[in-house]
């Protein structure tokens, strides 16, 4: 089966070459060597939409804060963050912790490359996090917390590998 998230060799991408010539200043030459690397990433684009870093937040979920979190995270609380990394204040009930927070920033690193690709940023790897700081019970008392993907207009929950593609108008 072809990955559909991935260009086909024949994909010229002729619905984007005007608007990428013009946006790289790139020649009809240059367009036409494009790597097939290059060419895979703008063909995710296109098939993901352009919406996407609107469609989706970020939710992190305490799940766990049994000896109390010096920055006062605790267990129910969660802080919500758009996929441009940003907190939401009005949908966070949770203080910004930095060490709670540091473990996650992996998640934002990769979120814009597995996403360009289709890609939901989030595995079962990403999922469960705790604070770094273990204390002197050797971390029997962490915060930890969940992680995950959801949708802003119905605050789904995002668990597929593969993100929906966009409604297309006709």
């Amino acid at each position: 089966m072809i990955d559909p998230y991935y260009v086909q060799e024949d994909d010229h991408l002729e619905d984007m070459q005007a608007q990428l010539k013009r946006a790289l200043g790139l020649s009809d030459e240059a367009f036409a060597k494009l790597s097939p690397e290059a060419r895979n990433l703008f063909s995710a684009r296109r098939k993901l939409g352009h919406t996407w870093l609107d469609d989706y937040e970020i939710v992190v979920d305490v799940t766990s804060a049994p000896g109390g979190c010096g920055c006062g995270v605790e267990e129910g609380q969660k802080i919500v963050f758009d996929m441009r990394h940003k907190v939401k204040p009005a949908l966070s009930d949770a203080p910004l912790c930095v060490h709670l927070m540091s473990p996650i920033l992996s998640i934002f690193y990769m979120t814009f490359d597995r996403a360009a690709e289709g890609l939901n940023p989030l595995t079962c790897v990403w999922r469960y996090h705790e604070c770094p700081l273990s204390g002197t019970d050797e971390g029997a008392s962490k915060t930890r917390c969940a992680v995950h993907m959801r949708r802003v207009d119905t605050h789904e929950p995002v668990t597929a590998r593969i993100l929906p593609r966009p409604e297309v108008p006709a």
